[in-house]
């Protein structure tokens, strides 16, 4: 099995070069985040799925551990507000 990439030695922050770990030579990156935007637009939704994930994500709010009530309830209410379209960031 193949080595992963590593990070460059580089501690810029906006360094992500990746080295091949065999060669030492910087790996070609590119940003594919519109293509993933359009990919996912594209791609047919299942809203059962979707539903189950968010309530997946909302129970896991609800069990942690180390979350205070207050901080679960506004964590939960947060969630809801951006579903229903109240928060656009990202």
């Amino acid at each position: 099995m193949p080595e992963p990439p590593i990070p460059s030695d580089d501690p810029s922050p906006d360094s992500a070069r990746l080295i091949d770990p065999k060669t030492g030579e910087p790996l070609p990156t590119a940003d594919m985040r519109e293509e993933f935007a359009r990919w996912s637009r594209d791609a047919p939704s299942d809203p059962d799925a979707e539903r189950a994930f968010v309530e997946s994500k909302i129970e896991m709010i609800r069990t942690h551990p180390t979350l205070s009530e207050t901080e679960k309830a506004a964590a939960v209410a947060e969630v809801l507000e951006k579903l229903r379209g109240g928060d656009q960031r990202p």
